[in-house]
């Protein structure tokens, strides 16, 4: 019999179950039916039902038994508003933003790349001038965006076609293929 090494999503599924809940929960503009994040997840229901009763005790999750639909409860906003207090990155980047935007005249935001996503980390406004189209917080396809691809321009090729190993690793958009130039 071949033993494959467990790893620690194996060993704990209830929890990475629930963290990927959250992370679909978050995913999404609106409420999801518990149904929907079933399908979503490939889980089934009865586990799907168990593992938001917990969130929801924890505050995590909310139930809009109205709509029988499930959002994020105010512990996530809690969490992500935590991250933001003491982010390394933020208090390190914000003032090197705010000086660059001084210095340029224009707004601007610092993202991360996670994965083969940008992450806005920190937002600087810049006195009238227009609003930035994204806000911290926003996960968006690396490739669909500037700020993505000056992060993927500074990086060997082959970390790029190990993110984009073939055509099908884009995502679309308005039903159209994204692509890359070369």
């Amino acid at each position: 019999m071949t033993r494959y090494p467990r790893t620690p999503s194996d060993k704990v599924p209830a929890a990475h179950n629930a963290l990927r809940i959250l992370t679909l929960l978050s995913s999404r503009n609106v409420p999801v039916s518990a149904v929907s994040i079933a399908a979503a997840l490939d889980l089934p229901r009865s586990t799907v039902y168990h593992l938001l009763a917990v969130l929801i005790e924890n505050g995590f999750a909310v139930h809009l038994s109205e709509e029988r639909k499930y959002g994020l409860g105010i512990s996530a906003f809690e969490l992500s508003s935590s991250y933001a207090r003491q982010a390394p990155l933020s208090r390190l980047g914000a003032p090197i933003l705010a000086s660059l935007v001084d210095t340029i005249g224009e707004s601007a935001h610092l993202a991360v790349l996670h994965g083969s996503d940008v992450v806005y980390v920190i937002e600087e406004r810049a006195k009238f001038r227009p609003a930035l189209v994204t806000e911290v917080g926003v996960r968006l396809p690396a490739h669909l965006t500037a700020s993505g691809r000056a992060i993927m321009s500074a990086m060997p090729p082959a970390q790029v076609r190990a993110l984009y190993p073939a055509g099908s690793a884009f995502v679309t958009r308005n039903d159209r293929l994204a692509t890359v130039s070369s």
